[in-house]
C-alpha cells in the first residue's frame, strides 16, 4: 500500500573544499558521521561552479590550493552569498597574519590543522547553530523595523531626567529637530518649557507606576500648531541599571480639531459666530458667581431688530442673514466686546454678546456701578444699529428695542435675568420701538 512520499527534515549541507584527496574522503566521512550532507569540491574553481549551483549551509575551505588560493575563493564566495553564510577556513598555518588575512576576506572561523577528527562535528554544529542565531536575530531585527516604519507616532527612549537615548520618527516635520540630534540632550534642551515639563510629569509618573498615558500637549511647528498626546512606559532592566522609559507622541491634531468644531457647534452660532443661548446662559451663571463674591452687579440686555420680518418677507431669507452677519460684526467691532474663545477673564471688557436665534440677540455689561451705566450701553447699541445696512446695493435701515435687567435687582439666576430682560424688550417696543427699558421702569429713549 502506497503511504505517500516519506518527508523527512533535511541535513545540513557542507561543501567541503580541498586539493587533497585524502583530507577530503576523512572531512565527508567525519562529518556524514556527525549527520551532515557533504558535498564536495576538487580545487576553487570547482567550489565556485558547484555553489553556483546548489545552496550549501556551510563552506569548508583549504587555504593552500593550486589556481584559485583559499582567499580568493572565501573573498569571491562571500561577494556571492549573504553576510552571515558560515564559511571556515582549514589551514596548517597558525601565524598571525594568516588568521587576519582570513577574516579580512570574509571569512567565519579559522580551522587548523591536523583536524582533531572527533571534535570537527562539534565545531560544525557550533558554527552553525551561531548561524542560524545570527538568522534568527537578523529575522527579529526585520520584524522590529517593520513594526517601526508601521508606527505612525513618534518613539523615544529616555532615561529618567528626560535624556533622549533614542529617537525614531515617521515623519521628521512633527520634530522641531532632525531625529539625531535629539540623542544624548535634555528634554528641557531641546523642548519649550511649558511641553518639557509635561514630558517630564510623564516620566516621573511612570517611574512611579510602570506606566503614564494621556497626557496632551501642543508644539508650535514651522508648519503651523499641532497637538500631540504622550505615553510612557518604563523598560525592565538589570538590578543596578539606571532606569530607562519608553515614549509614544501620537499627532492628536486632527482629533483636536474635531474636538473645537464639536465644541463650537455646541457653544457658538453658525450664522454669526456668537456664542449662543446655551453658551450665554453659562457665562451668565458663572458671573453671577463671581458678582456674588465681589459684591458686584452687572446687566443683561435683550435686543431685537424693529422691522427685520419685513427684510426677510421682502428681500428673502439670504438677505435677512447678511444683515443677520453685519449686525454680529457691529458689535464685535464697534461695542468690544470679550472674545470667549481666547479670553477667560472679563476684566476690563466692556460687552459681552451673544444671539439667541432669529433676529434676538442678548448682551451681558460686567462690573456696572448702577442702571445707569447699562442704559449708557444700550444707548451706544441704538446709535451704532440705526446706521444703515448695505445689502445687495441697497440701503437697509433698521433700528433695535432693547430691554434690560440688573443683577441683583431684578433677578438671582440665569432665566430670571434673561426672561425679565425679555419682558423689559417687549414693553420698549410697545412704546414705539427703537429704545431701550429697564424692567419695571418706563422705556428710555
Amino acid at each position: 500500500m502506497d503511504e505517500g512520499p516519506d518527508v523527512t527534515t533535511a541535513l545540513p549541507r557542507i561543501l567541503v573544499v580541498d586539493d587533497d584527496a585524502t583530507a577530503r574522503l576523512m572531512m565527508r566521512a567525519a562529518l556524514r558521521k556527525a549527520g551532515y550532507d557533504v558535498m564536495l569540491a576538487v580545487d576553487g574553481e570547482d567550489a565556485l561552479r558547484r555553489f553556483s549551483a546548489e545552496s550549501f549551509d556551510l563552506v569548508m575551505l583549504d587555504v593552500e590550493m593550486p589556481g584559485l588560493s583559499g582567499y580568493e575563493v572565501c573573498a569571491l564566495l562571500r561577494a556571492r552569498s549573504d553576510d552571515l553564510l558560515p564559511i571556515a577556513m582549514v589551514t596548517g598555518m597558525d601565524d598571525v597574519r594568516s588568521v587576519e588575512r582570513a577574516y579580512e576576506v570574509g571569512a567565519t572561523d579559522f580551522i587548523s590543522k591536523p583536524l582533531n577528527w572527533a571534535l570537527l562535528g562539534h565545531r560544525v554544529r557550533y558554527l552553525l547553530r551561531s548561524h542560524q542565531n545570527l538568522l534568527d536575530l537578523k529575522q527579529a531585527q526585520a520584524r522590529h523595523e517593520a513594526v517601526l516604519a508601521a508606527i505612525p507616532d513618534l518613539l523615544f527612549e529616555l532615561d529618567l531626567e528626560g535624556r533622549f537615548l533614542d529617537c525614531h520618527s515617521p515623519n521628521s516635520a512633527l520634530l522641531l529637530l532632525p531625529p539625531e540630534q535629539f540623542v544624548g540632550r535634555l528634554m528641557r534642551e531641546v523642548m519649550p518649557p511649558d511641553v518639557a515639563a509635561v514630558g517630564l510629569s510623564a516620566l516621573q509618573l511612570a517611574y512611579a507606576q510602570g506606566t503614564s498615558f494621556g497626557k496632551q500637549y501642543e508644539l508650535a511647528l514651522p508648519h503651523g500648531l499641532r497637538w500631540f498626546e504622550l505615553s510612557v512606559a518604563r523598560k525592565a532592566t538589570a538590578a543596578g541599571q539606571i532606569p530607562r522609559f519608553i515614549a509614544l507622541a501620537r499627532d492628536i491634531t486632527g482629533r483636536k480639531e474635531v474636538e473645537l468644531k464639536v465644541a463650537r457647534a455646541a457653544y457658538f452660532d453658525s450664522l454669526t459666530g456668537l456664542p449662543n443661548r446655551v453658551s450665554f446662559m453659562e457665562r451668565i451663571g458663572r458671573e453671577i458667581g463671581r458678582a456674588d463674591h465681589a459684591g458686584s452687579k452687572l446687566a443683561v440686555l435683550f435686543l431685537d431688530l424693529d422691522g427685520f420680518k419685513a427684510i426677510n418677507d421682502t428681500l428673502g431669507h439670504s438677505a435677512g442673514d447678511l444683515i443677520l452677519q453685519a449686525a454680529a460684526n457691529r458689535f464685535r467691532l464697534d461695542l468690544r466686546p470679550a472674545d470667549m474663545v481666547s479670553r477667560a477673564s472679563p476684566e476690563g471688557l466692556e460687552v459681552e454678546f451673544a444671539r439667541l436665534g432669529g433676529d434676538e440677540f442678548t448682551a451681558l455689561i460686567l462690573d456696572i456701578d448702577g442702571p445707569g451705566d447699562a442704559l449708557v450701553v444700550a444707548h451706544r447699541i441704538g446709535q451704532v444699529m440705526r446706521q444703515p445696512f448695505l445689502v445687495e446695493g441697497r440701503a437697509v435701515a433698521l433700528t433695535t428695542s432693547i430691554g434690560i435687567a440688573l443683577y441683583p435687582d431684578n433677578g438671582r439666576d440665569a432665566p430670571t435675568l434673561l426672561r425679565r430682560a425679555d419682558m423689559a424688550m417687549y414693553q420698549a417696543k410697545r412704546a414705539g420701538r427703537d429704545s431701550a427699558c429697564l424692567y419695571g421702569s418706563m422705556p428710555a429713549v
